[in-house]
């Protein structure tokens, strides 16, 4: 998720002599033809995720001039908070990468332009460079129409990929797979992370008595690309000549999976009225076939649910010492509550 930070210049001696050559190198694969960098600028940026990112001010010889992010998704760039928080075997670098060049140049319109990346496992440098993409986070815009147009596109983005030819995709971008053990791992995590919290394990241990049934039903779900972590932090939203623009970021957690996750993670914290129009909206984008749910459109709602169940869930078992930042506190707990009684009925 997006994390603010203090924005800040870098010392004035050059730390771009790495740097320059590898981007001029990207930006000739990018553009056909190379041309020198005359001046580049770098400052951190004031939003980040987990791994640092950079703006980067681009002049070129011939006068053309790039607004660009560099996301730093090397292992020793992790911050030391996200570090002790982040489960380890979620870690995998390539992912956002792969994701950005071979399955994003296909989604819908509005995702930032890929200029190209540095992977190399001999050095452990794994960069992304891409569009730098003015606009808010989705948290920071009122009113539901622009919400409504976030839950098109996402709607739009799963409609894209077809069952059949989303395997090479998911191998090639090295996504994660939601099956059986993925969602057993994180109800364990929690009951593990809540042993000394009685009033959490209790919760917890309710809930497991009825799980298998939910995770029954998540499997059997149509699996299609997603996001992962659809949440407001993680959606830009950009003013174009004529229209809204949504551009989804921090692709770290894109997976094979049940399309309802995005959708549930688009959903969280909303009144019920609200999260009522997010899905009438969502669901009018997949149209009459509503590839979305296995079980028909009557079953739509309780898909929802249980996709509901597995982030709160997820969230219990991310990390026993991790708190969120006060502008991210929810109430997984209560929340993952709530869905296992509507589940229950």
């Amino acid at each position: 998720m997006i994390r603010r930070v203090s924005a800040r210049r870098w010392p004035s001696a050059d730390p771009s002599a790495e740097l320059r050559p590898q981007l001029e190198h990207r930006l000739a694969s990018h553009f056909g033809r190379r041309r020198a960098i005359v001046a580049l600028v770098r400052r951190l940026s004031p939003y980040s995720s987990s791994f640092p990112v950079e703006e980067l001010d681009v002049r070129l010889e011939d006068g053309t001039e790039l607004q660009l992010v560099l996301k730093d998704l090397s292992a020793a760039a992790i911050s030391p908070t996200a570090r002790r928080a982040r489960p380890e075997f979620l870690y995998e670098p390539r992912r956002e990468l792969q994701t950005y060049r071979w399955i994003l140049p296909h989604a819908p319109a509005g995702t930032a332009t890929w200029y190209g990346a540095v992977e190399s496992s001999t050095i452990r440098r794994h960069w992304l460079f891409l569009e730098r993409v003015p606009g808010l986070e989705l948290r920071h815009v009122g009113g539901l129409a622009v919400w409504e147009r976030a839950a098109r596109w996402i709607a739009d983005f799963h409609q894209a990929f077809r069952p059949g030819g989303v395997e090479r995709l998911v191998q090639t971008a090295r996504l994660l797979v939601y099956d059986e053990a993925f969602y057993w791992l994180w109800l364990e995590r929690a009951q593990r992370f809540a042993a000394r919290r009685p009033k959490v394990r209790t919760v917890l241990d309710r809930i497991a008595r009825g799980y298998a049934a939910v995770v029954e039903r998540l499997v059997s779900m149509p699996h299609t690309l997603i996001h992962g972590e659809f949440y407001p932090c993680n959606i830009l939203v950009g003013r174009a000549e004529t229209a809204t623009r949504v551009c989804p970021v921090d692709w770290e957690m894109a997976a094979l999976a049940p399309p309802l996750i995005d959708l549930a993670s688009l959903t969280t914290g909303w009144a019920r009225a609200s999260q009522r129009a997010l899905v009438r909206a969502y669901r009018a984008a997949v149209g009459q076939g509503d590839a979305s749910c296995g079980h028909g459109p009557d079953e739509f709602d309780r898909d929802l649910e249980c996709c509901r169940l597995h982030l709160a869930v997820r969230m219990l078992g991310w990390s026993e010492a991790w708190r969120p930042p006060p502008q991210h506190t929810f109430d997984w707990l209560a929340a993952a509550e709530r869905s296992a009684e509507t589940l229950a009925r």
